[in-house]
């Protein structure tokens, strides 16, 4: 199963435990020590961890991606999803178990996999 962390924008109540329910490994920034942090610590956080970054900020995260990519740095994986209201949790999970299947920490290395419809 996927190791996810969910940066400060996607560690809503109630989607690390919904995750945890479906068989995830997640981990928050609560639990990491990084809440608050930059998106370059989350990112950099998950990678050397072995996590791949879950995310609802697309706008700052996925160039920051990009830029790693340029500079041939790896990272761990992003997962972007466009922003749900929060009762669209069992959505989210669906999702990502659905991309579990296809997928695993390894494969998602370096990858910025948008979760939308597709994953249905």
């Amino acid at each position: 199963m996927l190791r996810i962390y969910l940066d400060d924008c996607s560690a809503m109540s109630g989607l690390a435990e919904a995750l945890q329910t479906a068989g995830f490994e997640v981990v928050t920034p609560f639990d990491a020590g990084t809440h608050g942090a930059d998106d370059e610590t989350h990112l950099q956080w998950a990678t050397e961890h072995g996590y791949i970054l879950f995310t609802f900020d697309k706008q700052t995260i996925v160039p920051l991606a990009d830029k790693w990519a340029k500079l041939g740095r790896e990272h761990g994986g992003v997962i972007v999803c466009e922003q749900m209201p929060k009762d669209a949790i069992g959505v989210i999970v669906r999702r990502l178990l659905n991309v579990a299947k296809v997928h695993t920490n390894e494969t998602l290395k370096n990858v910025t996999l948008h979760l939308g419809a597709v994953w249905d």
